[in-house]
């Protein structure tokens, strides 16, 4: 298994990942993987880093970068928006197609909880060859809004969140956004994954989105999971499940 760190700027920020792949030569299906809220590119109990090791098992190319603000990246939390993170995955999936290693008719895109989210939203302009969410934050503005009435706070940007500063422009732009009409006009295979436990984004949010990709969505609750599929079982269940979407629908 071949491991690259690698670093990426966006309009002046400088973004840092790494790609997983099979240590051999040759061009991968590739999936870029976008992390949550306040989390970053490992993911909570290691979920991100054991699901691309899964990957990589399985033939595919694995791509990962903190988001600005986030994990080993550049920047402060509060510089972060929904619609920065749409700029930067934009950037990463452009990047990505123009690796050697990439097959870029095999590009997927997903993510987990806002990362989730975030691949959803950006789907319809990139068109990815599939795209798959696990726990999708389609509830955003009020998740995060339960959480600043919980944290320490207000601070002079925003609020005080685990430690992290969320900034007022981050809830103002999200609150302004249509997710549901953004979600709308990406036409290729779609994977939802969610726990029917989920107390931070309900399983519900998953169905509304079911209805807006029709057919050509699969759905799959995880009876008793919660929102970080906290449990080997869960969590191996989710990367199964993954792993057998994106087989199924390489061009």
């Amino acid at each position: 298994m071949m491991y690259i760190a690698t670093e990426l700027d966006v309009n002046g920020r400088l973004l840092r990942g790494n790609v997983r792949m099979p240590d051999k030569e040759g061009r991968f299906p590739a999936i870029i993987f976008l992390h949550g809220f306040t989390v970053w590119k490992t993911g909570p109990q290691r979920l991100y880093e054991e699901f691309a090791r899964e990957a990589v098992k399985a033939g595919f190319c694995v791509i990962r970068f903190d988001f600005y603000g986030t994990g080993e990246s550049d920047g402060d939390f509060h510089e972060m928006t929904i619609g920065s993170e749409m700029n930067e995955t934009e950037a990463i999936y452009r990047w990505a197609a123009g690796q050697d290693y990439v097959d870029s008719q095999n590009i997927f895109l997903g993510g987990h909880s806002m990362g989730a989210l975030i691949a959803v939203l950006e789907a319809p302009k990139l068109r990815p060859a599939g795209i798959f969410g696990w726990a999708t934050a389609l509830t955003m503005p009020y998740q995060a809004g339960q959480r600043t009435r919980n944290m320490n706070g207000p601070t002079e940007r925003g609020w005080d969140i685990d430690g992290l500063e969320l900034s007022r422009e981050f809830m103002e732009e999200a609150c302004r956004m249509n997710f549901q009409e953004m979600a709308k006009g990406y036409q290729g295979p779609v994977l939802l994954i969610h726990g029917t436990k989920d107390v931070d984004i309900p399983v519900e949010s998953s169905y509304v989105l079911k209805q807006i990709y029709g057919d050509c969505c699969e759905l799959m609750t995880i009876e008793g999971a919660n929102h970080r599929f906290l449990s080997l079982k869960w969590k191996h269940e989710v990367y199964d499940k993954t792993i057998t979407f994106i087989r199924n629908h390489l061009n």
